[in-house]
């Protein structure tokens, strides 16, 4: 291949290279792959076209470098996916409303009845992170007193007490959870 064009091709690619660096270290997954797709299908054109050691050996290089790009790529996470690795932690982020509540089972939300101690004032909070499943909450009573519970086991929480909980959802009355419990015991 003429070298000038060559060049112009090789330098398109390394430009390439640059800006999906930049897409990688701020996480932007899916602008970063359509970035590599751009370089990949240039360097698939540039190949066959290259001519003499020099622009054979320029091509393997590209080809290098966006090897290393594409694991890079790979070890980023899509937003909302959690880790594949064993051992990491999952981070949801779940949104509560009440329908979500209602798909709490009937003995999970007996349990969390129970602990509101009857005080028809009092609200509870949920975690926003796990599965949603078995979360974790905290309620508020009537007198501004709160205490925290474990979801698996409905057991309080060790920990300062007055200490505000972080990733709570927004509170939910006595009466709605009550409500939720009357409506699916009568199905």
């Amino acid at each position: 291949m003429e070298p000038t064009k060559f060049r112009e091709s090789r330098l398109s690619i390394n430009r390439l290279c640059e800006q999906m660096d930049q897409l990688i270290e701020k996480k932007e997954v899916d602008e970063s792959r359509a970035c590599f797709d751009q370089a990949f299908g240039q360097l698939g054109e540039l190949k066959p076209k290259a001519s003499g050691d020099i622009q054979e050996r320029s091509v393997k290089n590209l080809a290098m470098k966006l090897k290393g790009m594409e694991d890079r790529i790979s070890k980023l996470k899509t937003k909302g996916s959690a880790s594949s690795g064993s051992g990491s932690r999952v981070k949801n982020n779940i949104e509560w409303d009440i329908d979500r509540v209602a798909q709490l089972s009937k003995t999970f939300l007996e349990k969390v009845l129970k602990n509101m101690a009857g005080d028809s004032e009092s609200k509870v909070l949920f975690g926003t992170t796990g599965k949603g499943i078995r979360p974790n909450y905290q309620i508020e009573f009537k007198d501004g007193q709160r205490a925290s519970f474990t979801g698996s086991g409905h057991k309080p929480k060790a920990g300062p007490k007055g200490q505000g909980a972080k990733n709570l959802s927004t509170p939910f009355p006595f009466q709605e959870i009550d409500g939720i419990l009357n409506k699916t015991g009568n199905i």
